[in-house]
């Protein structure tokens, strides 16, 4: 490898230029003006407040308009959306009796259009409901996406402290899951709408219904008197006036960040030094190297090549075996199974099985199934007549050989407990008519040569079992589940619930399957894209994991996906590599030092990309 990583700066908010900085915004017509807050703290209040857990009744129905018994006495407020549910028997405890609570039948939700001190009207789309059903505040947390924009002349190092701080707290409060509104700004950029007019609420509900955000605060950063000054709206989705309109500013005590932190946990105190030498995520994101110049300070990135094969390798995955502590590779060329030990900088072989009687393999992934300290190598393998045929691989007394055969599901090996080793199995039931079976995915466990499921897993609709992983992202104890999905953006989600979603494109340069239907007289192909698995993997020490993968859209380029001050943050860089990179890997020093990353580089000999070779590089801990 003779080129080392080539840098990109990163874009940390969106700023808009136009307007004054010193222009009053005035409130939108019907607005709520409530008293400027003298503190983040009061601010956040204030958007609880906007948010009450009411339960009431359905007092009487005309047509689409209910009448609820609550009204602004209990904190009900115009655009509040509640759910409407009917309760029917009651169920008791078969030994005692007791009445445990009452079946319920969720029949839609309402949205709140006029409220009065005693009472309240909503407006309902559906039908079935009757005086005396119910109206509750929906389960669950209250999705909040937060927009900062800034005027021309704002500290951006000031901008992240803030919306740090009003971040953190609007998560402590326990009431919102909080996201960062970012994809929005190029939006309104695009047409021409000013941090003023966005205010204002113009393109806001267009924007909210095309990223389907059910809630946004704005916050503008301007100047005003010659000191930093916020101006806040919060909108609904059932609203079109903002539900919250005040302004404030900066408090004092919120002071700008120091360069060169990355990771939300990673803050130090006024006037603390940056910790030396500087993490390997930030060099990654703040490095100053030139392409095809080799540096000797602290922001160049060592790389060394521990391996070349003159084949394309399709998939690789790189783990530390938990009992003899040795790192390893597995790859792929579609046929064949190799594991390689990483010694002194060199690929040392480890055995090889052939996998290609029933199936092409399309993807490779290291993980301690067994829990006896080796490493297992799962395969997703595909053959046109048979559908998915996966299996689990290993040694048997000594020798490689199939541990588990047959499989009809995509499988993914995740890190479900934090460990650093992938220890359990989900997989996704293969479908011949939709491919992926939509939302349904179950862990399981390897007993007796067969998998046996243990549970259901809960993830998103759209979760297809390939470029996926679990990351500790948002938290040093909060495992998301992290993947690409169909139109190729990388998402992050808690069971269900969606967190974040990047608006550039990621992934690519894995193979597609090909499956042929038979529709009406003749037969059509249904093309499937794979993707290359994310790497979760602490880059700077801190206890929370970033996720580093591939943009082969372009030639080198590579995605760091790691939480800021102000959330979740994407930053693309050139790798410098000549090819596709067609799998990432890594593993931690085992003495806390920086991780070792590993990257399997893809060069193509002609034009169909059907023979090539593949080198494979590492950095190199220092």
């Amino acid at each position: 490898m003779r080129r080392p990583l080539h840098l990109l700066s990163a874009v940390v908010l969106a700023v808009f230029v136009g307007g004054s900085a010193l222009a009053q915004t005035p409130a939108p017509a019907g607005a709520p003006v409530v008293a400027p807050p003298l503190s983040l703290t009061a601010l956040i209040d204030q958007a609880i407040a906007l948010f009450p857990k009411v339960e009431a009744d359905v007092a009487e129905v005309q047509g689409r308009t209910l009448t609820l018994t609550a009204g602004r006495s209990a904190g009900v407020m115009p655009g509040l959306v509640l759910e409407v549910y009917r309760e029917g028997r009651e169920i008791k405890h078969p030994r005692t009796g007791a009445v445990l609570g009452r079946a319920e039948d969720t029949l839609g939700r309402v949205a709140v259009s006029a409220v009065y001190d005693g009472y309240s009207t909503a407006t309902f789309d559906g039908t079935g409901v009757s005086a005396g059903d119910r109206v509750r505040t929906p389960p669950g947390k209250v999705r909040l996406a937060v927009l900062p924009l800034t005027a021309p002349g704002t500290k951006d190092t000031l901008v992240e402290a803030a919306v740090t701080e009003l971040y953190d707290g609007l998560n402590r409060s326990g009431r919102f899951a909080v996201t960062l509104g970012e994809q929005v700004a190029p939006s309104l950029r695009q047409q021409g709408i000013t941090p003023e007019q966005a205010l204002g609420g113009r393109g806001i509900p267009e924007a909210m219904r095309a990223f389907k955000l059910e809630n946004l605060l704005i916050v503008h950063f301007k100047t005003v008197e010659k000191k930093p000054f916020m101006e806040i709206r919060l909108f609904t989705a059932e609203r079109a006036a903002a539900a919250l309109t005040t302004a404030m500013f900066v408090p004092s005590s919120i002071k700008p960040v120091q360069p060169g932190r990355f990771s939300g946990s990673d803050r130090a105190g006024p006037g603390t030094p940056e910790r030396k030498p500087r993490s390997l995520l930030a060099r990654l994101l703040g490095g100053d190297l030139e392409s095809n110049k080799y540096s000797a300070g602290e922001a160049s990135i060592p790389l060394v090549e521990v391996g070349r094969v003159d084949f394309l390798v399709i998939s690789m995955d790189v783990a530390i075996a938990p009992g003899d502590r040795i790192p390893r590779v597995a790859l792929t060329d579609g046929e064949r199974l190799f594991v390689y030990r990483i010694e002194n900088r060199v690929l040392v072989p480890d055995w090889t099985l052939s996998a290609r009687s029933m199936g092409r393999v399309y993807s490779v992934q290291l993980a301690d199934l067994l829990g006896d300290g080796s490493l297992q190598v799962v395969a997703n393998r595909y053959d046109g007549r048979l559908g998915m045929n996966s299996i689990v691989a290993g040694l048997k007394n000594g020798k490689p050989a199939t541990l588990v055969d047959q499989i009809d599901a995509f499988l993914l090996a995740v890190d479900e407990k934090g460990t650093g080793v992938k220890q359990t199995l989900w997989a996704q039931p293969y479908s011949a008519e939709a491919f992926f079976t939509k939302g349904r995915v179950d862990k399981m466990v390897v007993r007796d040569g067969s998998l046996v499921r243990e549970r259901a897993v809960a993830v998103p609709d759209n979760f297809r079992a390939t470029g996926a992983a679990l990351a500790a992202v948002m938290g040093k104890d909060q495992r998301a589940l992290v993947y690409i999905d169909e139109q190729h953006r990388l998402r992050v989600s808690s069971g269900t619930e969606e967190l974040w979603t990047s608006s550039s494109l990621v992934g690519g340069g894995s193979p597609k399957i090909e499956v042929q239907r038979m529709i009406e007289r003749g037969g059509r192909s249904f093309f499937y894209q794979l993707e290359p698995i994310p790497l979760a993997i602490d880059l700077d020490g801190d206890g929370v994991q970033e996720v580093v993968v591939p943009q082969n859209q372009l030639e080198g380029m590579l995605a760091v996906v790691y939480r800021g001050p102000a959330g979740i943050r994407l930053q693309q860089l050139n790798s410098g590599f000549e090819g596709t990179i067609a799998s990432l890997g890594g593993y931690p020093n085992e003495d806390g030092g920086t991780p070792t990353l590993v990257a399997a580089v893809v060069r193509h000999k002609n034009i169909l990309k059907t023979s090539g070779s593949t080198q494979i590089i590492m950095t190199v801990a220092e």
